[in-house]
């Protein structure tokens, strides 16, 4: 997610881990719902992944209890894929509120969040569909032929509620892949959620902890990307000049506005590709190092509310502990400039 405040602290893509590390087989796309709360990052992320040929995106499932208000992040979603060139792809409104009693973000950034930080966007004529997002999930992942990846970049309440409901479709779905959590670093949690001041755990965990704690236990193979791995990519005044100079398509422009004025303030303070980090490595898990770990999330009131833990009880989750910055960066900047698939856009409207 995207801060105000900066505080440093793969579904035919059959991943599998061999000797500590891990193998894709590249022959087919990955078929992916990415679920998201729609914050500015999350839309970095999902450009990224609407221009690599490596995913099949299903649909875009939203959540309200994150970054952006309910009846704000699907139709800023949808208007983005009109800005990429990718305008029938579903979108849902998934659940409004959260299972756990965390609160919520400052309430100027969720204003920030639901105006796409000022940035215009395209109308996309093609409204949000009429199933609440964790139905819609779950039909998806029934009817599908092939394993869904899941990338998870925002509370994780839809997931949790479909597997709840639904507890047979984890047969069918290969990872999930999330954006979220601190292992070994401070976590980025300002005020006082619950009346306590919290330095250890990270939003998307913390907005619903039962959610997170939930999809942690449910025997679904997991990828985490935790606030220690983003802390590899932070927004460069080095990436942002290259970016100013090669932005051939929309989706590279819009991300050049996104990072704009992050780029210019890196003497003062530090912000990170987040989301599109968790989306890079989705698609090119080689530019990650991994770390099996079980893990579990704090669910007591306090002060370490939602704060991931090493137990010897938690489930096994593969977690990423270093990444290969130059990798990453070149990886999203060739990638945002992509020629869009217009034949992809056009089989997605019939």
């Amino acid at each position: 997610m995207l801060r105000k405040v900066f505080i440093f602290f793969g579904a035919l893509f059959s991943l599998t881990q061999l000797e500590g590390k891990i193998t894709v087989d590249l022959s087919h796309p990955t078929v992916l719902i990415i679920d998201t709360d729609a914050d500015i990052d999350d839309m970095m992320a999902i450009l990224y992944l609407l221009k690599t040929p490596r995913v099949d995106i299903k649909a875009i499932t939203t959540v309200g209890d994150g970054m952006t208000h309910w009846e704000k992040g699907a139709k800023n979603i949808s208007n983005l894929l009109e800005l990429a060139g990718r305008s029938h792809i579903p979108v849902a409104y998934g659940e409004r509120k959260s299972l756990s009693p965390a609160g919520t973000v400052p309430s100027e950034w969720r204003t920030e969040a639901d105006a796409v930080a000022g940035i215009k966007l395209p109308i996309n004529p093609v409204q949000p569909v009429r199933v609440r997002a964790s139905k819609y999930m779950t039909e998806i992942i029934q009817k599908s032929p092939t394993k869904i990846t899941l990338l998870c970049i925002g509370p994780m309440t839809n997931v949790a509620i479909a597997l709840d409901k639904t507890p047979e479709i984890k047969e069918n779905i290969e990872r999930i892949y999330i954006m979220g959590g601190a292992i070994s670093t401070s976590g980025n949690i300002v005020g006082r959620p619950q009346g306590f001041r919290n330095q250890v755990a990270e939003y998307n965990i913390l907005l619903d902890a039962k959610a997170a704690s939930d999809v942690f236990n449910s025997g679904v193979p997991i990828t985490l990307i935790p606030l220690d791995a983003t802390e590899y990519v932070p927004i460069t005044k080095e990436f942002f000049d290259r970016l100013s100079k090669m932005r051939k398509t929309p989706s590279a422009n819009f991300v050049y506005e996104v990072i704009k004025p992050y780029a210019t303030m890196q003497k003062r303070n530090k912000s990170y590709f987040w989301d599109p980090l968790a989306a890079v490595i989705m698609t090119h898990p080689e530019v990650a190092t991994y770390r099996d770990l079980k893990l579990t999330v704090n669910m007591k009131k306090g002060p370490e509310y939602g704060r991931l833990m090493m137990t010897k009880m938690g489930p096994n989750i593969q977690v990423a502990t270093a990444i290969n910055e130059k990798a990453f960066y070149n990886l999203f900047l060739d990638t945002l400039n992509r020629p869009t698939n217009l034949k992809q856009n056009h089989n997605e409207s019939k």
